[in-house]
């Protein structure tokens, strides 16, 4: 309250009652208490003056329309003023009953100072802008304007506040411009006016009242005018002085940030530090700055804790603090975080030469430690491709090749080499191995015609003898695998005189190369030459492929010498020594050899076999009894189909010889029956031929052969068809005989040869790629039985199996996987048991891999596949141990998905262990190695995901999930777990 005015207000009183018409005061009592209401107001007594406005309003009964008006408008705004209950709701009562009324202006000011006291700074200004101000003192002229600009300064409107506090500072007296100053040199600093911020701090910078107020303004202020020696001088200054703990912060925050602009990091580190100890909320700015003034000072471990935090935005300095978070991980040789923290920077856009030089890191990094998110191979193709004009795009490209090569992805190494515009020597020797080694592994992968593109392509370049031999003679293998034998021969024989690793097998493959050409004689002379200098693992087979080759040139006793000398003698071998034996005439021997065989090896593929050749070798000692008792158990336990039907017709033929011809023509009318229209009937009918002959009744005969299918008098011009046919397939020009077959059997839909022609017209569809119509005839030849039901079952088998179909596949697997054919049963078991390890039927998958393994015969990819699909079953199965040894055993494969699975595992038994560190370290070999094998890479993603959490990095965890569900959405599966993973984080 303004005591002069008060007293003022009293005299004017004083003297206004002494006057003349004091008597007119007394005797217009309630005149009076009126102007009393008026007065007391005009000295602001607002509650007295409330008291009467009101007595005045409810008690006057003689009170003018005027002034009922008067009284009730300042009876309302005295309340308002007063902050009373209910006030302004009287007030705007008021003004909906008094519009216009005339009492407004003279309650504006009080208003005003109401609504600032409120902090209404909206109403403030408009009740302001209501005052006429040539009716104010000058003292209250000045005011007013301070209010004005006060209000306008709180209301965002720095113009009008600076211009209205200018004005109001021209007219203030001396005890008012000092307020009025420093509001103007705040104002003028906060629209970084400086020079005029300075004019006015200055006026009061000596004054006890602001020097504290206005002191780190200054501070402020040389450091935005980049006087950082200044702000550093008066900011030391200044914290020996009496200030607040909140203004020492900001003043440690400048003078830090000052020695951070002129490169002072040692003196700027305590400042900064001190600062940010106090912030409970640090800015991102302060954060980052303070992290990069750690990472100067090599304080790394430090400084990554501060840009740690600012992770969770997204803005330019958190890309920035990014790629430095990843140069301080790099400082400390935590390689793996830095490539998370350059990636982030990189896949920021806010500032594109930070985005360059994280992108860079990034490249380097994915190459020299390997990437679980992206191939590195990918992330610097990238880079060249965003880069192509930088200097460092050449070196990119170098770096691409070699990214490509490091990582096994063969493919997009040659690929990277083909795009580059010059070669060079070194880049055409890299060209000459990948391609060699491309071809290498196609090969193991049973893909021939891709790995002779690649071989071929390696023969193109001679840099490296080694290489260039090596491509020679695999190339000779891929040749020998699609049986084209003579291209093998063509080219082993130009190695005969070359020094490679392979050279050792040389005389051992072109040994089977000839055998399989029927070139006896010098498959002879390999073998031999082989078996001077054998390795151990093959020196058995080879002595049997010569043993083999006599028994072929009818050197019996050559074969059976070395069958004798075989030390361990092999069901094979037995049964081949015991044929050679029967060919020879000793037909006791036979039986003798073959007997022994039954002994040895009761489950053996040639168990039946060597039953029906018992039989055989008996009836060739008119011992029919004996002979029809191994036929008999032929019959009623192979499971070969095509032997218990010759068993069948031997046995019939044994009555005829012991003169029971009834009996023997009653079994064949009912094996003819059986065998209508199939290979045996022509057996049949030769069979029984004698008896109806004996007989006479050619009638007979022919009525017979007729009512199972045979044709005594096929047409010569069928003949001629099916004769064309078969020199057509026989030829493996298979688009010819199609026709011929389909004309034959056009004519003839039963009778002799009918399967036969049926299956070389569905294998001569397949092979010119018309898999329905293969579909279709091969079904006619395999849903009966016939000598060609086993090759067709096979045949569709594989049909299914390369259409995917593995339910189709199966059911002709089941039926072929007892066949007498060993290739068909074994083809059998390796496909069906790669069907059962799809389906997740471990048990039966590891039976058919336990049998696929021990035959050393299978191919190394076979006998892979095999030892993958047990060691699932064992994984699956719980026993982890041998599991472990099972996926060990795979690491160093050339099949890049199977080593790529095994390095799986082992992070995965690492991961189990609790050992998470060195189970990263695994999956980064994984990335790094094998960054083609996008399935297993995902599955270790998500495996590291756990490893963090184990290593409480739950940064890192939630990073690696956010990547797996971003980049990996081909595999739906390993994202869901992914998000559960990340569920477990957030818990």
């Amino acid at each position: 309250m303004n005591s002069k005015k008060i007293l003022l207000a009293t005299a004017v009183l004083y003297f206004g009652i002494s006057d003349a018409q004091q008597s007119q005061y007394f005797t217009q009592k309630e005149n009076y208490r009126f102007n009393l209401a008026e007065n007391l107001y005009q000295t602001k007594i607002y509650n007295a003056s409330q008291y009467e406005y009101a007595r005045q309003y409810f008690y006057n009964q003689n009170l003018s329309r005027s002034r009922k008006e008067a009284a009730q408008f300042f009876d309302n705004v005295i309340g308002v003023i007063l902050q009373k209950n209910h006030a302004e709701e009287g007030l705007t009562a008021f003004m909906k009953e008094y519009p216009n009324s005339a009492y407004f202006a003279q309650a504006n000011l009080p208003l005003a100072d109401y609504y600032l006291a409120k902090k209404d700074f909206p109403k403030a200004l408009e009740t302001l802008k209501k005052v006429n101000q040539y009716q104010l003192s000058k003292e209250e002229n000045t005011q007013y304007i301070l209010k004005l600009g006060y209000a306008k300064f709180m209301m965002g409107d720095s113009k009008g506040a600076t211009d209205a506090l200018e004005e109001a500072y021209k007219t203030a007296d001396e005890s008012q411009k000092g307020d009025i100053a420093y509001m103007l040199g705040h104002l003028y600093y906060s629209n970084r006016q400086n020079d005029k911020a300075f004019q006015y701090f200055d006026s009061v910078k000596d004054q006890p009242k602001y020097s504290k107020l206005v002191r780190p303004y200054y501070v402020q202020m040389y450091y935005n005018d980049k006087d950082y020696d200044k702000a550093i001088s008066e900011g030391t200054a200044l914290l020996n002085e009496d200030i607040s703990d909140a203004y020492k912060a900001e003043v440690h925050k400048i003078i830090g940030e000052s020695y951070f602009m002129k490169g002072d990091y040692d003196s700027a580190y305590p400042h900064l530090k001190d600062y940010l100890s106090v912030q409970q909320n640090p800015s991102e700015n302060d954060l980052y700055e303070m992290g990069f003034v750690a990472a100067q000072l090599k304080k790394y471990d430090e400084a990554v804790s501060y840009y740690n935090q600012l992770l969770n935005s997204n803005s330019a300095l958190a890309q920035n603090a990014y790629y430095q978070l990843g140069n301080a991980y790099l400082a400390v040789d935590k390689k793996q975080e830095a490539l998370s923290a350059f990636r982030s920077s990189y896949q920021m856009d806010y500032d594109a030469k930070v985005k360059k030089l994280a992108h860079e890191q990034y490249a380097k990094l994915s190459y020299d430690i390997g990437n679980p998110f992206e191939s590195a191979s990918t992330v610097i193709q990238n880079y060249i491709n965003e880069n192509q004009n930088d200097p460092n795009a050449s070196e990119m490209r170098s770096l691409l090749v070699k990214s490509y090569l490091y990582s096994g992805n063969y493919k997009e190494t040659l690929n990277a080499i083909d795009k580059l515009q010059d070669s060079t020597p070194e880049i055409n020797k890299v060209d000459q191995e990948v391609s060699y080694l491309l071809g290498t592994e196609e090969f193991n992968k049973g893909n021939y015609d891709e790995a002779e593109q690649y071989f071929l392509r390696s023969l193109g370049f001679n840099i490296n003898k080694e290489f260039n031999n090596r491509a020679l003679y695999w190339l000779g293998q891929v040749y020998y695998q699609k049986g084209n034998y003579p291209s093998a021969i063509a080219r082993y024989e130009k190695l005969l005189n070359e020094n490679f690793p392979e050279k050792q097998q040389l005389p051992y493959d072109l040994g089977y190369a000839y055998f399989k050409s029927k070139k006896f004689d010098q498959a002879e002379t390999y073998f031999k030459q082989y078996l001077t200098n054998p390795k151990p693992e093959f020196k058995n087979d080879a002595e049997l492929r010569l043993a083999d080759i006599n028994y072929a040139n009818n050197n019996l006793n050559e074969a059976i010498a070395i069958y004798d000398k075989n030390e361990d003698a092999t069901d094979y071998t037995l049964y081949q020594k015991g044929m050679a034996l029967g060919f020879k005439g000793d037909t006791q021997a036979k039986i003798t050899n073959l007997k022994n065989l039954l002994s040895k090896y009761p489950g053996s593929d040639y168990y039946d076999d060597a039953q029906y050749e018992i039989g055989t070798a008996y009836a060739a000692q008119d011992d029919f009894a004996n002979s029809n008792d191994f036929f008999n158990k032929v019959i009623k336990t192979s499971s070969d189909s095509d032997l218990v039907a010759n068993a069948s017709i031997y046995r019939a033929q044994n009555y005829i010889d012991q003169n029971q011809s009834d009996k023997a023509l009653s079994e064949l009318k009912a094996l003819g029956e059986h065998y209508k229209n199939s290979i045996y009937a022509e057996k049949i009918v030769q069979a029984a031929k004698p008896i109806f002959t004996k007989n006479g009744d050619v009638a007979g005969y022919e009525s017979f052969a007729k009512s199972i299918g045979v044709n005594v008098d096929a047409s010569e011009i069928d003949e001629i068809n099916l004769s064309t046919a078969k020199q057509y397939f026989a030829k493996k020009d298979y688009k010819n005989a199609i026709s011929y077959y389909e004309k034959y059997l056009t004519q003839n839909p039963t009778g002799e040869g009918l399967y036969q022609a049926k299956y070389e017209l569905g294998e001569s569809y397949y092979q010119t790629k018309n898999t329905t119509k293969a579909l279709l005839v091969l079904m006619e030849v395999a849903n009966l039985a016939n000598d060609y039901q086993d090759d067709a079952q096979t045949r569709l088998a594989q049909i299914y199996v390369a259409q995917g179909d593995n339910n189709e596949a199966k059911k002709y697997l089941e039926n072929i996987k007892n066949s007498s054919n060993v290739n068909i049963k074994n083809y059998a078991n390796v496909e069906l048991m790669k069907i059962y390890g799809d389906e997740k039927n471990f048990s039966e998958a590891e039976k058919l891999a336990d049998a696929v393994i021990a035959n050393n015969k299978n191919s190394a990819a076979v006998i892979e596949t095999a030892k993958v699909i047990k060691a699932r079953s064992l994984m699956n199965s719980g026993k982890d141990k041998d599991a472990q040894t099972a996926y060990a055993s795979l690491e160093k494969s050339s099949n890049t998905a199977v080593a790529a699975e095994a390095l799986y595992a082992k992070a995965f038994y690492q991961n189990k262990g609790k050992a998470f560190k060195s189970s990263n370290e695994t999956i980064f070999k994984l990335a790094n190695n094998y960054s083609s094998e996008e399935y297993w890479g995902a599955k270790a993603l998500v495996l590291m995901a756990k490893n963090y959490i184990g290593l409480k990095d739950n940064y890192q965890a939630s990073y690696t999930c956010d990547q797996i569900i971003e980049n990996y959405k081909d595999f739906p599966e390993i994202v869901a777990e992914a998000k559960e993973v990340k569920k477990q984080i957030k818990k």
